[in-house]
């Protein structure tokens, strides 16, 4: 049957740049953490590391040392576990902060520094002379300490080309195994994004990964986007979590990667939902019921249409097939449901119905599903909105009353 589907994906795409595999690089406990509301603590963490390294990923971002004390227990408990993953730490440009990874005894270092004009004039009063300066004295310190490191380069996307081809030439030369560009800003659009690329790895060379937000839904696409002009680590977090709009989700990437574009992630993408599900219980955000690959509604089909080209056959309507992600495939009965699921749903049982008795119990469905439809609907809504407003965030009233509390105590 596949020989009826036109591949006009690969038929139009420029095979010449993909790299030979993609390693997975995920953010969730330090990017993800960023989310306002989430914490993870220590065990949180190791259990989500501990699961990450099954389903092969490569690269875990165990933490930001300079954060906290706890920050760096965590960091340290997740380097002692000895995983099969890479285990690093991110680190500003600065001497104590590699020190400070060094002890815990890090030994990858994801060493960060932005490059726009915008982000060092309004971030850190800097000139791009004085970043360079700022960049090359921290690798020479990773240098000496004898640590491999990687190099972020923040803001890239809204980056001067000829200053971030001279910094980053000059950054692989002090010998970083890897340079990560970010779209800091959601700032490009993914044929942007293409070709921006292209020209940093044509013009320095050497391995590349690559940090998207999603500000404008287009996380995904962009780091797809990179891995098709030759980026073999995409950095990702799991659910999309991260500072406001979060970041390119880690199952939808992996699947992309290896669907789309016929790479081999590495992972056991039959994990991947017990993965989403778990972030999720942890991290306390709540995924939309439409969330590719791991969202409640996927792999969910109610309507007549859908039904029967699924039945007929499970490419018509599903790209990716439900084991491939640990999921099972469900038919919905709802307002849009036709003869063909109540049928099918007869014929378990050996019941049969004229086609005026199923017409009358899909009417009477679809009563009892618009039945206080939408006073329920509010309930519900009522609930999530105090959810995010307390444990997503924290109360401004109850801000005051801790500084009242504070204050009175001395």
């Amino acid at each position: 049957m596949d020989s009826l589907i036109e591949d006009n994906n690969s038929r139009f795409m420029n095979r010449k740049r993909l790299p030979e595999r993609v390693f997975i690089w995920d953010e969730t406990l330090r990017g993800g953490e960023q989310s306002p509301g989430v914490i993870f603590d220590t065990d949180d963490k190791i259990e989500l590391a501990c699961m990450m390294d099954r389903a092969g990923i490569a690269v875990i971002d165990a933490g930001f040392p300079a954060m906290s004390r706890g920050e760096r227990e965590s960091i340290k408990a997740l380097i002692d576990l000895g995983l099969k993953a890479e285990a690093g730490a991110t680190v500003r440009c600065r001497e104590e902060d590699i020190d400070m990874a060094i002890e815990l005894g890090v030994e990858d270092l994801y060493i960060f520094s932005t490059t726009s004009k915008f982000h060092l004039h309004y971030k850190h009063g800097m000139t791009e002379e004085q970043c360079m300066e700022q960049v090359l004295g921290a690798l020479d310190h990773a240098v000496e300490r004898g640590v491999t490191f990687d190099f972020i380069t923040e803001d890239t996307t809204r980056s001067d080309p000829e200053f971030v081809v001279e910094l980053l030439g000059k950054v692989r030369n002090r010998g970083s195994r890897r340079i990560i560009i970010c779209d800091t800003a959601s700032s490009i659009t993914p044929e942007a994004m293409y070709t921006f690329t292209s020209h940093l790895v044509d013009n320095i060379g050497g391995r590349w990964g690559v940090h998207c937000h999603n500000d404008f839904g287009l996380a995904v696409a962009n780091t797809v986007a990179a891995v098709q002009a030759g980026v073999e680590y995409p950095t990702v977090t799991v659910n999309s979590l991260g500072d406001s709009s979060g970041n390119a989700a880690l199952e939808e990437v992996v699947m992309a990667v290896e669907k789309l574009l016929g790479l081999d992630t590495g992972m056991d993408t039959t994990m991947l939902y017990e993965l989403c599900k778990l972030v999720e219980r942890k991290s306390g955000v709540y995924l939309s019921p439409q969330k590719p690959v791991c969202g409640y509604n996927s792999y969910r089909h109610e309507s007549e249409v859908h039904v029967s080209g699924v039945l007929a056959h499970t490419g018509s309507y599903e790209p990716i097939a439900p084991e491939e992600v640990g999921r099972e495939r469900e038919f919905v009965l709802g307002k849009h449901s036709g003869p063909t699921n109540v049928k099918m749903l007869l014929d378990t049982r050996n019941l049969t119905l004229t086609e005026q008795e199923i017409e009358a119990v899909l009417d009477r469905i679809e009563e009892e599903k618009t039945l206080n439809r939408q006073e329920r609907v509010d309930d519900f809504l009522g609930v999530m909105d105090e959810y995010n407003r307390t444990l997503l965030g924290f109360p401004e009233e109850r801000f005051w009353e801790l500084v009242r509390e504070v204050r009175k105590s001395g």
